[in-house]
């Protein structure tokens, strides 16, 4: 077994290669007279047509017929309406020349049973928690992620166990006929008996009860403008109000600084994008770039006053047939030194910001910056057809990737408070390597089983539902 993996790795054995765009005709030059959509039942032809760089009457280069197709195919394909997406190019019997874009749609309504990790990751409650199945949430989500055909989401969630919360979220995609601008709103509830009230040895020390610990409530608007394809801004303003038990408040009076049981305040945050990875689930070619600017304590009466600043830069080359390697780096600093406990973050939370072989851990910190490269290898690609199976179109076919990869991850964190339950890993270079297996499946769905060892001497098996950025 360990010799067929070497051998795949090595490029003696080789899977049979994805479907690759067809249809081009062997002419110098190309002219573009008409483009078809088909498979589009619900999603307006305005959305798709939104994507592309190509227009009827354009004259395309014979020779790049194939790098235009597939950039324009990724692009639909992004837009996360699509299960697949096909572009090809026609004779007519006039000698004319048609683009056709052969979509097939993704299930759009979704009203979901909720049954998940109340803890940040799987590694945490598995290996922490004692696997408690008291720390789970569970309830209903109702989604629809297409709303009128237009690329509109509506969610609302209701939930119970670990965190309660009740949810309404609504997202214009594009408000404008042109199509760059949009609008969205989200109110929020939740509530919590256990709550992470202190950080021991970098780890999240949590208070057990019966009585309620935390209360939040949030109201949020954003607007977003995509002037360009590949660029994004967003603006958003959020009204928090959140409440705490006196004895959280007693055993840990940075909490919210000064023993405080409540803190109120008006958040402004500014987003930038520049995003030319060419798939968003789990891109293989491309760069991104994100930046955020954050300001918490906008008003006279608000009970904090955080400035933040984040930054988020990954690579991705294709190094041979089968080969990719990619490298992320990124950064957070903040001000003031002394800030609330709930908002002294640096590694550990989110989809970006942790370290492989670090799962179990958090980091707290006012500044950090990390780099985190991977080799990988395509080993299987595939698209398994079930229609008897899956009677359901939407979830008859089933693509599957696999990659053995292995990685590097560089990390640093700043904490001027020095405090004694986060000197384990802040102010120290941290530092991890390991092999893994990524599954990239459809509905942005990618599960990582990593092995890893960091500057601890840890070492285990960790396992995670990713984002690959």
């Amino acid at each position: 077994m360990l010799a067929y993996i070497f051998s795949i790795w090595m490029g003696f054995l080789s899977p049979s290669d994805s479907a690759q765009v067809a249809g081009v005709p062997d002419e110098p030059y190309l002219i573009i007279h008409n483009i078809r959509i088909e498979g589009n039942r619900k999603t307006k032809p305005a959305m798709i047509l939104r994507e592309l760089d190509i227009a009827p009457g354009d004259t395309l280069p014979g020779m790049k017929i194939d790098e235009v197709l597939k950039r324009n195919k990724n692009k639909i394909f992004n837009t996360n309406l699509f299960n697949s997406v096909d572009l090809l190019l026609e004779p007519s019997p006039e000698g004319r020349i048609e683009l056709v874009i052969q979509v097939t749609e993704r299930w759009y309504v979704f009203p979901m049973v909720i049954f998940e990790l109340g803890d940040r990751n799987f590694n945490e409650w598995w290996n922490e928690r004692g696997r408690d199945l008291r720390r789970t949430n569970y309830g209903a989500r109702i989604t629809h992620n297409n709303v009128g055909g237009r690329g509109d989401e509506l969610r609302a969630t209701v939930q119970f166990g670990f965190t309660r919360r009740f949810e309404l979220g609504y997202n214009v995609r594009y408000l404008d006929k042109a199509r760059k601008s949009g609008l969205g709103f989200l109110v929020s509830y939740a509530t919590n008996n256990n709550i992470a009230y202190q950080t021991e040895a970098n780890k999240l020390a949590f208070l057990n009860t019966s009585e309620l610990m935390r209360e939040r409530l949030a109201a949020v608007v954003r607007f977003t403008h995509r002037p360009k394809f590949y660029t994004f801004h967003g603006v958003e303003a959020r009204f928090q109000y959140n409440t705490i038990a006196d004895t959280v408040a007693f055993l840990n009076p940075r909490y919210f600084l000064d023993g405080r049981t409540s803190q109120r305040f008006l958040q402004l945050d500014y987003e930038f994008i520049h995003d030319r990875r060419d798939m968003v689930a789990y891109p293989l070619r491309g760069h991104y770039f994100w930046t955020e600017l954050s300001r918490m304590g906008l008003l006279p009466g608000d009970q904090i006053s955080r400035t933040s600043l984040k930054t988020n830069f990954a690579l991705f080359r294709q190094l041979g047939r089968r080969f990719f390697w990619n490298m992320n780096v990124q950064g957070m600093t903040s001000f003031p030194s002394v800030q609330p406990y709930v908002q002294y973050r640096a590694l550990g939370f989110g989809f970006f910001e942790y370290m492989r072989g670090y799962e179990r851990y958090i980091v707290d910190g006012q500044h950090y910056a990390m780099l985190k490269v991977t080799l990988k290898r395509e080993v299987f690609a595939a698209e398994l057809h079930m229609p008897r199976l899956i009677p359901l179109k939407q979830f008859a076919t089933i693509p599957i990737n696999v990659y053995i990869t292995t990685f590097g991850d560089l990390g640093y964190v700043h904490d001027p408070t020095r405090f004694e339950g986060n000197s384990l890993l802040a102010n120290k270079l941290l530092y991890s390597t390991g092999v893994g297996v990524d599954v990239v499946t459809f509905y942005n769905v990618v599960m990582r089983l990593n092995f890893a060892v960091n500057r601890l001497g840890d070492r285990g098996l960790f396992f995670n539902f990713v984002r690959d950025i």
